[in-house]
């Protein structure tokens, strides 16, 4: 089976940690293992608004990395012997940059996930031509499963723009002046709402962010491309079977966790926008009036 090497990253993606971006990642194998690069800029040391410490946690649940999963972890740009590694601990505090750096960068290494074990050319069972097809149709599933995610990923992310903007907008001078206080009302609550729906689109994104670059994932799409497609058998046939539809199964929760917060947060999103239009043509409205009654005062003079 080949290593994650060969899918890395395409580029440095923020992560962020209770709506704050807390450095930027990227996901670049290192001695055939898989490893997270997180560089943390200087400005989120020793600032009294950069929010509490940075700890390795905060990275790890960030990236929605499970502490469990992680062997060791470093810091610094160049390769580090074994003995120089860190044992994972969560809480262990990041600290500043090196004088003269701009960044700090912390290497993550996760572990390798078991291999099946071999068999010997005797034990090898013969796989029928129904087998492989089964095998090619889950994998079509889970393609499909992961396209439709990537979708959901796209919108919501995009629909997390929108509802910042909506949910930082102020109002207009004019707006302030003539608006009645029950509209204001009204569009402040369903504000509130989006204060409650933007972490949800924003886990929803970083995990279909980092579920493609999941270690698991990759290994079985190596698997898929090295033994299922040319028809090899592979090591342990059941237990691939077996991973195959546990990752059917973790994408088709994914699927519906995307599906629900985008319509939460589509609706919460036409709410908010309704009030802001009730707001802004009432204030319209009884600024012609009052505009009006000023010009009709002003005959009478």
């Amino acid at each position: 089976m080949g290593s994650p090497e060969s899918v890395p990253s395409a580029d440095w993606a923020p992560v962020e940690h209770l709506w704050d971006d807390v450095a930027e990642a990227w996901f670049r194998p290192e001695d055939g293992r898989p490893t997270f690069r997180f560089r943390v800029h200087r400005d989120r040391f020793g600032s009294l608004n950069a929010g509490p410490q940075l700890t390795l946690g905060t990275l790890l649940n960030a990236a929605f990395i499970p502490a469990d999963e992680v062997e060791s972890w470093y810091f610094g740009d160049h390769l580090r012997p074994a003995g120089d590694e860190l044992a994972p601990d969560p809480g262990h505090l990041l600290p500043p940059p090196p004088s003269g750096e701009t960044h700090l960068t912390v290497h993550v290494r996760l572990k390798t996930p078991t291999q099946p074990d071999s068999r010997d050319e005797g034990d090898e069972p013969e796989v029928t031509p129904e087998q492989w097809q089964a095998l090619d149709a889950l994998w079509k599933v889970i393609l499909g499963l992961e396209a439709g995610i990537d979708a959901v990923r796209l919108g919501l992310d995009g629909l997390r723009a929108e509802m910042e903007a909506a949910f930082r907008r102020p109002l207009a001078a004019e707006e302030k002046l003539h608006a009645l206080q029950a509209d204001v009302a009204q569009w402040t609550r369903a504000k509130s709402r989006l204060h409650h729906a933007l972490p949800k689109a924003r886990e929803f994104v970083h995990r279909a962010t980092w579920a493609a670059a999941a270690p698991e994932r990759l290994q079985l799409g190596d698997l898929v491309r090295d033994h299922i497609e040319p028809r090899i058998l592979p090591p342990r046939l059941d237990r691939v079977r077996e991973r195959l539809e546990h990752l059917q199964k973790d994408r088709q929760v994914l699927a519906a966790q995307g599906t629900a917060v985008a319509h939460e947060c589509r609706g919460i999103l036409a709410e908010v926008q309704r009030a802001l239009g009730t707001l802004q043509r009432n204030a319209a409205d009884r600024a012609r009036q009052k505009r009006s009654a000023g010009r009709e005062k002003g005959k009478h003079f």
